[in-house]
Protein backbone atom coordinates (compact mmCIF):
# COMPACT_ATOMS: atom_id res chain seq x y z
CA UNK A 1 0.00 0.00 0.00
CA UNK A 2 1.58 3.21 -1.11
CA UNK A 3 1.20 6.52 0.48
CA UNK A 4 -1.40 7.98 -1.09
CA UNK A 5 -3.53 5.18 -0.59
CA UNK A 6 -3.34 4.72 3.23
CA UNK A 7 -3.68 8.36 3.55
CA UNK A 8 -6.59 8.31 1.51
CA UNK A 9 -8.00 5.11 3.55
CA UNK A 10 -7.29 7.20 6.85
CA UNK A 11 -8.82 10.17 6.31
CA UNK A 12 -11.82 7.86 4.88
CA UNK A 13 -12.25 6.29 7.74
CA UNK A 14 -11.88 9.75 9.87
CA UNK A 15 -15.18 10.61 7.65
CA UNK A 16 -16.90 7.79 8.65
CA UNK A 17 -16.34 7.79 12.11
CA UNK A 18 -17.22 11.63 12.25
CA UNK A 19 -20.41 10.71 10.45
CA UNK A 20 -21.28 7.61 12.86
CA UNK A 21 -20.89 9.99 15.84
CA UNK A 22 -23.02 12.48 13.98
CA UNK A 23 -25.69 9.72 12.98
CA UNK A 24 -25.83 8.07 15.88
CA UNK A 25 -26.56 11.90 17.59
CA UNK A 26 -29.30 12.69 15.34
CA UNK A 27 -28.17 15.32 14.00
CA UNK A 28 -27.49 14.68 10.07
CA UNK A 29 -24.41 12.13 9.71
CA UNK A 30 -25.47 10.81 6.81
CA UNK A 31 -25.24 13.91 4.82
CA UNK A 32 -21.87 14.11 5.61
CA UNK A 33 -21.16 10.85 4.03
CA UNK A 34 -23.06 11.37 1.28
CA UNK A 35 -21.47 14.81 0.45
CA UNK A 36 -17.87 13.04 1.25
CA UNK A 37 -18.55 10.18 -1.17
CA UNK A 38 -19.59 12.13 -3.79
CA UNK A 39 -17.43 14.83 -4.04
CA UNK A 40 -14.69 13.64 -2.82
CA UNK A 41 -14.80 10.08 -3.31
CA UNK A 42 -16.15 10.22 -6.64
CA UNK A 43 -19.00 7.83 -5.72
CA UNK A 44 -21.93 8.29 -7.83
CA UNK A 45 -25.18 9.42 -6.18
CA UNK A 46 -26.65 6.12 -6.66
CA UNK A 47 -23.68 4.26 -5.09
CA UNK A 48 -23.32 6.43 -2.08
CA UNK A 49 -27.07 6.47 -1.11
CA UNK A 50 -26.77 2.76 -1.21
CA UNK A 51 -23.86 2.51 0.79
CA UNK A 52 -25.14 5.53 2.99
CA UNK A 53 -27.83 2.85 3.98
CA UNK A 54 -25.76 0.05 4.95
CA UNK A 55 -23.69 2.08 7.06
CA UNK A 56 -26.86 3.74 8.61
CA UNK A 57 -27.74 -0.66 9.74
CA UNK A 58 -24.73 -0.55 12.67
CA UNK A 59 -25.29 3.28 13.06
CA UNK A 60 -28.91 2.90 13.97
CA UNK A 61 -28.87 -0.04 15.60
CA UNK A 62 -25.81 1.07 17.83
CA UNK A 63 -27.65 4.21 18.68
CA UNK A 64 -30.95 2.90 19.35
CA UNK A 65 -29.33 1.14 22.36
CA UNK A 66 -27.71 4.17 23.50
CA UNK A 67 -30.73 5.72 23.34
CA UNK A 68 -32.64 2.82 25.12
CA UNK A 69 -30.07 2.78 28.49
CA UNK A 70 -30.63 6.61 28.37
CA UNK A 71 -34.28 5.90 28.45
CA UNK A 72 -34.89 8.43 25.26
CA UNK A 73 -36.19 5.98 23.30
CA UNK A 74 -40.51 6.54 22.67
CA UNK A 75 -41.55 2.85 20.92
CA UNK A 76 -44.93 3.95 20.27
CA UNK A 77 -43.84 7.19 18.84
CA UNK A 78 -41.18 5.43 16.73
CA UNK A 79 -43.50 2.96 15.47
CA UNK A 80 -45.85 5.27 14.19
CA UNK A 81 -43.30 7.33 12.43
CA UNK A 82 -42.16 4.47 10.76
CA UNK A 83 -45.17 2.69 9.56
CA UNK A 84 -46.26 6.16 8.34
CA UNK A 85 -42.31 6.34 6.74
CA UNK A 86 -42.63 3.16 4.48
CA UNK A 87 -45.29 4.70 2.12
CA UNK A 88 -42.59 7.61 1.88
CA UNK A 89 -39.58 5.26 1.32
CA UNK A 90 -41.42 3.52 -1.53
CA UNK A 91 -42.35 7.00 -3.15
CA UNK A 92 -38.98 8.01 -2.91
CA UNK A 93 -37.52 5.12 -4.53
CA UNK A 94 -39.83 4.89 -7.19
CA UNK A 95 -39.17 8.95 -8.11
CA UNK A 96 -35.55 8.71 -7.66
CA UNK A 97 -35.50 5.78 -9.97
CA UNK A 98 -37.05 8.14 -12.94
CA UNK A 99 -35.18 11.05 -12.21
CA UNK A 100 -31.76 11.62 -13.99
CA UNK A 101 -29.16 11.23 -11.49
CA UNK A 102 -27.89 14.87 -12.00
CA UNK A 103 -31.61 15.92 -11.29
CA UNK A 104 -31.17 14.07 -8.33
CA UNK A 105 -28.19 15.47 -7.36
CA UNK A 106 -29.35 18.97 -7.94
CA UNK A 107 -32.55 18.13 -5.36
CA UNK A 108 -30.96 16.75 -2.67
CA UNK A 109 -28.41 19.84 -2.86
CA UNK A 110 -31.24 21.99 -2.20
CA UNK A 111 -32.75 19.83 0.76
CA UNK A 112 -29.81 19.97 2.29
CA UNK A 113 -29.39 23.86 1.55
CA UNK A 114 -33.02 24.34 2.73
CA UNK A 115 -32.13 21.87 5.94
CA UNK A 116 -28.78 23.57 6.90
CA UNK A 117 -30.52 27.43 6.64
CA UNK A 118 -33.77 25.96 8.44
CA UNK A 119 -31.19 24.41 11.64
CA UNK A 120 -29.09 27.87 11.51
CA UNK A 121 -31.60 30.27 11.88
CA UNK A 122 -34.17 27.83 14.27
CA UNK A 123 -35.78 30.31 16.82
CA UNK A 124 -37.20 28.43 19.99
CA UNK A 125 -36.12 25.88 22.17
CA UNK A 126 -32.76 25.40 22.70
CA UNK A 127 -33.10 22.14 24.57
CA UNK A 128 -35.97 20.01 23.42
CA UNK A 129 -35.25 17.51 25.82
CA UNK A 130 -35.57 19.76 29.29
CA UNK A 131 -39.14 20.38 27.56
CA UNK A 132 -40.26 17.02 26.46
CA UNK A 133 -39.06 16.23 30.39
CA UNK A 134 -41.09 19.02 31.79
CA UNK A 135 -44.63 18.06 29.63
CA UNK A 136 -43.62 14.45 30.80
CA UNK A 137 -43.43 15.40 34.78
CA UNK A 138 -39.57 13.58 34.64
CA UNK A 139 -38.00 16.89 34.77
CA UNK A 140 -34.34 16.06 36.23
Amino acid sequence: MDSLSAASWLFSSIIAFVSAVIASMGIGGGAVLLLFLTVFAGTSLEQAQGMNLLFFLPTGATALLFHRKSGLLQVKKGASCGLWGLPGVFLGVWLASRLESAVLSKLFAVFLLYLGLKTLFAKGEKNPRKKADAFSGDAQ
